[in-house]
């Protein structure tokens, strides 16, 4: 069984369509990972934007559609770690949730620092 492998990253998941037709006219089979996630916490939280992945198999072939296509050009075929890269770093130093997918470590993560605002803040209250 063949592994997915992400080959590209788009913030919104409408950005994402015109490569996946392309690839899939090209008889590449793709899926977009974080479609959902993407749309519903835009403006709020960065998960990492929708990622295009396909089977690794069909990376190379992959890659050549893009290139001549222009979705890889020289400016942007190479490219620092993101930021949030560095957040799933942190997640995984958490044993808990460090088995989880990244997506579900923002989640877990974003609630346990709301309930220890929300618990400070009710903390406040009573010395008040």
């Amino acid at each position: 069984m063949d592994k997915m492998v992400e080959i590209a990253r788009f913030s919104y998941p409408a950005d994402a369509q015109t490569l996946i037709s392309l690839l899939k006219s090209e008889g590449i089979d793709c899926y977009l990972r974080n479609e959902l996630t993407t749309q519903m916490m835009a403006g709020y939280v960065d998960v990492g934007g929708a990622r295009v992945e396909i089977l690794e198999k069909d990376v190379e072939r992959a890659f050549s559609v893009m290139k001549d296509n222009g979705f890889i050009t020289p400016e942007n075929e190479t490219g620092d770690a993101e930021p949030i890269e560095k957040l799933s770093g942190l997640a995984q130093r958490i044993p808990l949730i460090r088995r989880l997918p990244l997506e579900k470590q923002l989640i877990t993560m974003l609630f346990v620092i709301a309930l220890a605002l929300a618990g400070l803040i009710g903390l406040s209250k009573l010395l008040a």
